[in-house]
């Protein structure tokens, strides 16, 4: 109600949507200046069906906002038994089973891996090599541990989309993140790993992508950054095969040499090509230089 009052758009799904507590008064006072459910019906955003109860659920929010002085709300669609439930299965299973992803966010990506039938020995492979990347120019980007998980959970992911075609896959990826159930994640993280995932091959960001550029600046380069990652991860598994099973880092100045370790006597040619093609937007990103040795 607070979103329709002010005339905004209402997302489909709520989860991570923040309301302030002002917002919630103005709304609660409305509500509670009808004489009759039929006029409750005909406000902006209710839910017909809860229009004869809505005014003492509204009154009794109001006390606990004014007595906890609440300043905002953060909406979440699930309740405290799932909360439960998910903390229940959280303590179940030992950290290290989990990686780096907190237990679940971890659980999160890795059912969504699982659904849409992700190739998970390139994806981990991809995750392992970007954190490594991310861990060696830290110097440079100097993003924290947030952005650390958001790369991983991009990495694992940025393939889904192939489930629809390989073609444009990276943009049915985006889709899939954005447009999918995924607890431990708000909204606006989702929508961030998607645009990670969609940059992980073809275009570079660009003015025209609405996507992208509806995010803050300080989000944009972020997004810069952590998919210039991506892609160069991507790059150096270009067949994936694993390939190139390793890699080690050396800085020089502003240059970034990376050496890859080849898993066997297989040529890695096309590896190595691969991670040449993918450098540009991680180097536009921070400006540095990067060689593949």
């Amino acid at each position: 109600m607070v979103l329709a009052m002010k005339g905004q758009q209402i997302p489909d799904v709520l989860n991570g949507i923040t309301i302030q507590a002002r917002d919630l008064l103005e709304v609660i006072n409305t509500i509670s200046k009808t004489t009759s459910v039929k006029e409750r019906q005909s406000l902006p955003g209710i839910d017909e069906a809860r229009a004869d109860i809505i005014l003492a659920g509204a009154l009794i929010f109001e006390h606990f906002i004014k007595e906890l002085n609440i300043d905002k709300i953060l909406i979440s669609p699930y309740a405290l038994r799932e909360g439960i439930v998910f903390d229940t299965v959280q303590k179940i299973k030992e950290l290290n089973e989990y990686k780096h992803l907190t237990h679940l966010r971890y659980q999160t990506v890795l059912n969504l891996c699982h659904k849409f039938q992700v190739d998970l020995k390139h994806s981990e492979h991809v995750r392992d090599i970007s954190l490594k990347i991310f861990d060696a120019i830290s110097i440079f980007h100097k993003l924290c541990s947030y952005e650390r998980e958001i790369l991983e959970a991009a990495s694992l992911l940025h393939d889904v989309g192939y489930i629809i075609s390989h073609d444009q896959h990276h943009k049915h990826s985006y889709y899939i993140i954005t447009h999918s159930d995924m607890p431990g994640f708000t909204n606006d993280e989702a929508e961030i790993i998607g645009i990670i995932a969609r940059y992980h091959r073809k275009s570079h960001p660009k003015k025209k992508h609405l996507e992208f550029t509806s995010l803050p600046f300080k989000k944009q380069e972020m997004v810069k950054v952590l998919a210039g990652i991506l892609r160069l991860s991507e790059g150096i598994d270009r067949r994936r095969k694993q390939y190139v099973q390793d890699v080690n880092i050396n800085l020089k100045g502003r240059t970034v040499a990376i050496e890859l370790i080849p898993a066997s006597e297989e040529s890695y040619d096309i590896e190595i090509w691969g991670a040449n093609r993918r450098v540009g937007l991680l180097e536009e990103a921070l400006g540095i230089n990067i060689i593949i040795e």
